[in-house]
């Protein structure tokens, strides 16, 4: 519980009982009675989703990932898939989740082509590219032909120099493979 919902009245008995202790006293038992009114963290409505604490329609569940009808949809079917264990990005997966990740997926696509004429499947990381929440989520949104969902950017022009540059950086911040063990 956090002291913003706290009534008037309560927060009136707290200053009341602190102001009854003598002076030297008052400091101290102000700190022990915050303390246990800080305000929590608000929890991640993916884990409470995962957790049955929010309602939902779910269409998939397994041990690793949960996927439901998103309850603000772009189109009829926008389905979102979310891991159930806590993570921000797609780079914490461990192996075994990313190959299920994509075999949930393949599955999730082909029952959303039978409601659709295509799909698109949209995993959001960071701020800037549009993730509102610190949970790995990933959109799979129907499509149609005439749906109101528009996905478009403004080409740039890159010198081959330059795309050179950005191959160099990006090959060097791949991960590598770990040679696989020989039978």
């Amino acid at each position: 519980m956090n002291m913003s919902k706290l009534t008037k009245e309560q927060l009136e008995e707290i200053q009341e009982f602190i102001q009854s202790l003598p002076e030297e006293e008052r400091e101290q038992k102000l700190k022990e009675v915050t303390a246990q009114f800080e305000q929590e963290a608000p929890q991640c409505p993916f884990c409470l989703m995962s957790e049955d604490k929010i309602k939902t329609t779910k269409i998939y569940e397994d041990e690793n990932f949960l996927a439901v009808l998103e309850i603000n949809p772009v189109n009829k079917g926008h389905t979102i898939l979310f891991s159930k264990r806590h993570i921000k990005s797609i780079v914490e997966l461990n192996e075994q989740e990313t190959e299920n990740l994509t075999k949930v997926i393949k599955k999730l696509s082909q029952a959303l082509l039978s409601i659709s004429e295509g799909i698109n499947i949209l995993d959001s990381e960071g701020k800037i590219a549009g993730q509102k929440f610190d949970h790995f989520v990933i959109n799979m949104i129907p499509r149609s032909k005439n749906d109101s969902m528009k996905i478009t950017w403004q080409p740039i022009k890159t010198e081959e120099k330059d795309q050179e540059k950005v191959k160099q950086i990006i090959l060097e911040n791949m991960p590598k493979e770990k040679p696989k063990a020989q039978p």
